[in-house]
């Protein structure tokens, strides 16, 4: 037996191992003992050791049983008392187009002149080629977003492409556009919802809303390329492991072309170089009408792309778009735009035509919806799917949810509907308590992001980052996202302000739940991940801190200390 301390556990290096039926070892190739083993299963909340057979648990309980599975080739790790469990499964990331929007400069900054400053000190240390970047936020401008004539002071002389923190519109300057070939004669995508802002005299301002504008002036400008993707998805990956992310659904990945497979195929090709260290459930986006033919573009990925860790089963349903852009859909006006209520890019003969023969198909949909109309409208159309199909095991979900008019939080339990929450979202930062309380005024303002609404009606909550999308903390690590769920606060400061309703606070271990085995049953893979039982696979991490027993306001600090996907380790310090 070669007995060591988890800072000192060599990976097992396997690329491939037995399923667990095929185990047959007297001995574990794993034993994780001397801990405190949160299992998120109701059945046996906590416990002292796991063993881990191939990629299988093979062992949950105490020391002792743990002890008599030890061979001499078990890799002993004594957790000294910290906290172990299960992998954390993101519900909802980009985990593409996270590692792309990231890669330029980093606009994350305080002002608007802040911002412009970085841009001009970034294209200086990088004179060739477009400039590209991420971060800012429409509280650095005011409503009517940036303008080209600002960002071409700084950057006249090639285009610059410049992505919002909420990842739904965009800033470009006059290179970009003409490039694009974007001008006053240039048609809108989606009038009304996916369109390029204008002046008075119809001139393009810079400001680009919703995903079809985005997208056609990036495939313009700096075409997306497969190896240029999978160049920068490589970079964060060790990232992701660190952050204990051992699952994911992928809410949606760039077409190359028209072809949305061609990213999600990378996933199976890292997969088969033993680079991949998460498990993949990915979807197919539907941002625009037509709407006939989603269930055989997935059904056509589905085909191509099917291995042991990466599966496609989803058809994500761009709603709506997001408040900051007033392209979310409300149901009363907005405060500050009363002549406005948003809108979907979908008619709602064409949501239930959508959702009706995605789930006839035997998938599930995955909604976006910023907006109140477009969470009712998804479960409107849900309810009649279900009325129209014949019975069986649905997982449909409806994500973000920043505001949800009474009485709809109730119908989520009801429909068997999953409320999918950023709870690195739900926090009084400037974005939320500034420019989403404009928007909606009271009460409304008063009344966002209540995932506790859902779970008191009977319903199921999942959490995932959104990354890189945000409105004002973006991030992909789940500490930090369960932190603030469960403060409503923004991390850094205990007596920040705390984000009404309070009484929507998660407790840890609510948080936990909707970040491991809330995520895996919407996802489906609640019969392999999400909780510590014997059967399930080996996706485990372990923790510096016992995050139940800490300050809230410390869980971010927890360091993670090893992560264990499939029975290999995947990160360790």
């Amino acid at each position: 037996m070669r007995a060591v301390a988890v800072t000192a556990v060599a990976a097992t290096g396997a690329a491939c191992v037995k399923p667990p039926a095929a185990v047959g070892k007297k001995s574990a190739d794993f034993v994780f003992r001397n801990g405190r083993i949160y299992t998120v299963s109701p059945a046996q909340p906590w416990a002292q050791a796991v063993a881990v057979t191939g990629n299988a648990i093979t062992y949950v309980g105490d020391d002792a049983g743990a002890t008599a599975l030890e061979g001499p080739d078990t890799h002993v790790v004594d957790l000294k008392g910290n906290l172990l469990l299960p992998g954390f499964v993101e519900g909802h990331i980009h985990p593409f187009l996270g590692s792309f929007l990231t890669s330029g400069v980093d606009l994350q900054v305080p002002t608007g002149a802040d911002a412009l400053a970085a841009i001009a000190a970034y294209a200086k240390e990088h004179p060739d080629g477009p400039v590209r970047g991420f971060g800012w936020r429409v509280d650095m401008f005011g409503p009517n977003g940036p303008t080209r004539d600002e960002l071409d002071q700084v950057l006249p002389d090639r285009p610059g492409f410049f992505f919002a923190i909420d990842g739904h519109s965009m800033w470009a300057n006059s290179k970009a556009l003409e490039k694009a070939g974007v001008n006053r004669d240039t048609p809108d995508p989606i009038p009304g919802f996916s369109y390029y802002a204008r002046d008075s005299h119809g001139e393009p301002t810079g400001y680009v809303l919703e995903v079809d504008a985005v997208l056609s002036l990036v495939n313009a400008v700096d075409p997306i390329s497969p190896h240029s993707m999978q160049t920068l998805l490589e970079t964060w990956l060790p990232k992701a492991s660190a952050a204990g992310i051992t699952s994911v659904f992928d809410a949606g990945v760039p077409p190359i072309g028209e072809d949305q497979g061609a990213l999600i195929g990378l996933y199976a090709e890292l997969e088969q170089r033993g680079k991949l260290p998460f498990r993949v459930v990915a979807s197919y986006s539907v941002k625009s009408p037509p709407v006939d033919d989603a269930v055989a573009k997935l059904t056509d990925i589905r085909n191509r792309i099917s291995t042991e860790l990466v599966n496609v089963g989803v058809v994500k349903v761009i709603g709506d778009g997001t408040q900051g852009g007033y392209t979310a859909w409300l149901i009363e006006p907005y405060a500050d735009k009363p002549d406005s209520v948003g809108g979907s890019p979908f008619t709602e003969e064409q949501w239930h035509q959508l959702v009706r023969e995605v789930d006839a198909a035997g998938f599930d949909v995955h909604v976006h919806a910023c907006g109140e109309h477009t969470a009712r409208t998804a479960l409107d159309s849900i309810e009649a799917a279900i009325a129209a199909n014949p019975p069986r095991d649905r997982r449909h979900t409806i994500a973000h949810l920043v505001y949800v008019e009474d009485p709809d939080s109730q119908r989520f339990g009801k429909l068997g509907v999953i409320g999918q929450f950023s709870a690195n979202w739900m926090s009084a930062d400037p974005d939320t308590v500034q420019n989403m309380a404009a928007r909606y005024g009271k009460p409304r303002q008063d009344l966002f992001y209540r995932a506790q609404d859902v779970l008191r009606a009977g319903g199921r909550i999942s959490l995932g980052t959104d990354w890189p999308a945000a409105g004002y903390f973006s991030t992909y690590k789940p500490l930090e996202s369960i932190q603030i769920g469960v403060t409503r606060q923004l991390i850094g400061d205990p007596n920040a302000p705390v984000l009404a309703p309070a009484e929507q606070r998660l407790s840890v271990a609510e948080a936990v739940h909707a970040n491991t085995i809330g995520a895996a049953y919407q996802i489906r893979l609640d019969a392999l991940v999400g909780s510590v039982e014997v059967g399930k696979r080996a996706d485990l991490i372990v923790l510096d801190t016992n995050i139940f027993e800490a300050d809230p306001h410390d869980i971010h600090r927890a360091t993670i200390t090893m992560t264990m996907m499939n029975g290999q380790v995947r990160h360790q310090i």
